[in-house]
């Protein structure tokens, strides 16, 4: 079925923020001609808004080019079957996942439409697992969370050093740990809107005990492994021989390798460990500073819990949905990530680095690569289907694709 569609990817959401710079990525790197190698359209339910956004990629396509304008509802699962009936993926930034994202999974598996997000939502994840796995199996679908800055540097990252380990040395390092050695980048409305999203809901003891689970997405009736690291404040780390503090992304990240993992027939071993955090600079200041970030940040999910205060930092400071980091922020934006396994007493290093802003640019690029591997690169690709990660259901293919797109993924030594 897959094969027959008209078009090899639409962009749900293509009015979003996210969702204009994934449209810019690909009228940029792939073209916007009917007749290239690559045939799309975007979506969404606003038709002046991506009337708009047709217009202007035209336009700087030297005004030539054919873009087609699919029209749904998020919540009208028969017009989301209109729209996936005819292509072979659907990419969608649009969130919080929670409130938009399981109709659009059903529609998929419903016409048999690979699909890709950029969910930081673990509780949306566990519901499409427990909800739509087995229905996506039978249809041979590949549904795959998380394409984006979360999770595809972590879960790419750590399959990458694993192959280099396995291969050789014959087994997999026993521990990953990755440390966010840069960052910088900005945060859009939409990001804040999934926050949100998730604090609210915290209140439910079924979500709350999801948040703080390790294996929250393994498989249905796969059994929890060994007890995994969580860096809860700010320590010395003796192996890389600097402060870490942590990582804001950690808990979601880690539950998405885990995932990998038990996806790909315990690659990695069933005993094996994960964490993440982010370095600090060596100053005498160090702790205090990673003290500082970690308490601002649990005060600031305080706020955003209680109605009233949460009223007031969207009226005052926080971004609102569609708004995000400027063009002059998101082109000064990068990241560079070290991963360090352990391996018989050994260490083996990776690196993940890419000169782009991660929550945005570098999401819209990831995102991009990786829809375009699920409709490109099908004879490359394991022939598994269900609720997915990026690493089980692309593995290789998308690192290829994403070295080739300027993204570095790299062996390295570690001190």
């Amino acid at each position: 079925m897959i094969e027959q569609k008209k078009y090899d990817l639409v962009v749900w959401g293509a009015t979003g923020f996210t969702g204009q710079l994934v449209c810019k990525y690909l009228a940029s790197n792939y073209n916007i001609n009917y007749y290239s190698d690559l045939r799309w359209a975007i979506a969404g339910r606003n038709h002046h808004k991506l009337e708009n956004i047709r217009a202007d990629l035209i336009k700087k396509n030297n005004g030539k080019g054919n873009l087609p304008v699919l029209i749904g509802d998020s919540h009208k699962v028969e017009s989301l079957v209109r729209i996936t009936a005819q292509t072979k993926v659907v990419l969608t930034t649009v969130g919080p996942y929670l409130h938009y994202g399981e109709t659009l999974v059903s529609a998929c598996i419903t016409t048999g439409t690979h699909y890709c997000d950029i969910t930081g939502e673990i509780p949306f994840i566990w519901n499409t697992i427990h909800k739509l796995h087995d229905s996506a199996l039978k249809a041979k679908v590949k549904i795959v969370h998380s394409c984006g800055f979360d999770s595809i540097p972590s879960d790419l990252g750590c399959l990458f050093l694993q192959n280099h380990a396995i291969q050789s040395n014959g087994k997999p390092c026993t521990q990953v740990k990755l440390f966010v050695e840069k960052l910088k980048g900005g945060i859009s409305g939409g990001t804040v809107a999934s926050m949100i999203a998730i604090i609210k809901r915290v209140k439910d003891k079924k979500i709350k005990k999801l948040l703080f689970n390790p294996f929250a997405l393994y498989p249905e009736g796969t059994s929890p492994g060994p007890k995994q690291p969580w860096q809860k404040k700010t320590q010395w780390d003796k192996d890389m021989n600097c402060w870490t503090s942590p990582f804001i992304m950690a808990q979601f990240n880690s539950c998405i390798v885990r995932r990998s993992n038990a996806l790909l027939n315990f690659k990695y071993n069933r005993d094996f460990l994960y964490e993440e955090v982010i370095t600090l600079p060596n100053n005498k200041l160090a702790y205090f500073k990673g003290e500082l970030k970690r308490i601002s940040f649990k005060l600031l999910a305080g706020l955003l819990y209680f109605p009233f205060t949460r009223s007031m930092l969207q009226i005052t400071l926080l971004p609102k949905p569609g708004q995000g980091p400027s063009k002059d922020t998101r082109e000064k934006g990068f990241f560079r990530l070290k991963l360090v396994g352990k391996l018989d007493g050994e260490k083996i290093g990776a690196q993940v680095f890419c000169e782009k802003d991660p929550g945005y640019s570098g999401t819209a690029q990831m995102i991009s690569e990786a829809a375009l591997c699920l409709a490109k690169d099908d004879l490359k690709l394991p022939k598994i289907y269900g609720v997915l990660t990026p690493a089980s259901s692309m593995g290789t293919a998308l690192i290829d694709r994403l070295q080739n797109s300027g993204m570095n993924f790299s062996i390295v030594s570690v001190s």
